[in-house]
């Protein structure tokens, strides 16, 4: 699996230019839900208000992505690595993408590691809280979350049925594929770095699921 590395400022600008069209759909729909308030049919512009709410988090979250990629691009987001409880931290990791899950996808949960290990505990919450929500979007009806601890090496994968990856993963964030999510991920699994060793993503195909496979590894 191929994946582009993009212009670092190109990442940033396409987050902020995709967040600007969320916005204005937003904005929208503001529009239309006025429109539906006022004519007197107050009921009909909930649907309306739910969408609006998505598309306000959606923003939330694409912001607080490019900002992060500023930061690790102009080295302001060093990794503050502490120790983490593996399995404490995958079941926070899994509030945050439940908090938001209306369901319809299920989610296999594989523990292979009770651990405690040394990370950035924010910053890969944050990468594998985006890599299972792409999961979420492309898959058809099931998900698996695995994490393991194995030659002093630390995996997080995250597998799914869908179409899986493109030959060549975009730099930009089209709303199907979370390029800025990518490049996030990429560095801070490079980042992390351990006598020597240095952490990696990698993407390809899911043995089992036939869909899309996320490996995110750190060393020790």
């Amino acid at each position: 699996m191929h994946i582009e590395t993009p212009h670092a400022i190109d990442v940033v600008a396409s987050g902020i230019h995709d967040t600007k069209n969320r916005m204005f759909d937003a904005m929208a729909r503001i529009d239309l839900a006025i429109q539906t308030i006022h004519a007197g049919n107050a009921s009909e512009s909930l649907p309306i208000l739910a969408k609006i709410e998505e598309a306000l988090s959606d923003c939330a979250e694409r912001l607080s992505q490019s900002l992060s990629a500023y930061r690790l691009i102009r080295h302001e987001n060093p990794i503050s690595a502490v120790p983490a409880h593996i399995p404490e931290l995958i079941d926070d990791i899994m509030v945050r993408v439940l908090g938001g899950y209306d369901g319809g996808i299920a989610i296999d949960i594989g523990r292979h590691c009770e651990e405690f290990w040394i990370l950035d505990r924010e910053l890969i919450a944050d990468s594998l809280v985006n890599a299972i929500r792409n999961a979420l979007r492309f898959a058809k009806s099931k998900i698996r979350v695995s994490f393991f601890c194995e030659n002093q090496m630390l995996s997080f994968t995250v597998e799914d049925d869908g179409p899986g990856f493109p030959e060549v993963m975009p730099s930009h964030d089209d709303g199907k594929n979370s390029g800025v999510g990518l490049f996030i991920a990429m560095r801070i699994a490079h980042l992390h770095v351990s006598h020597g060793a240095s952490g990696n993503l990698m993407l390809g195909k899911s043995a089992e699921l036939g869909g899309a496979k996320f490996h995110l590894t750190l060393p020790r």
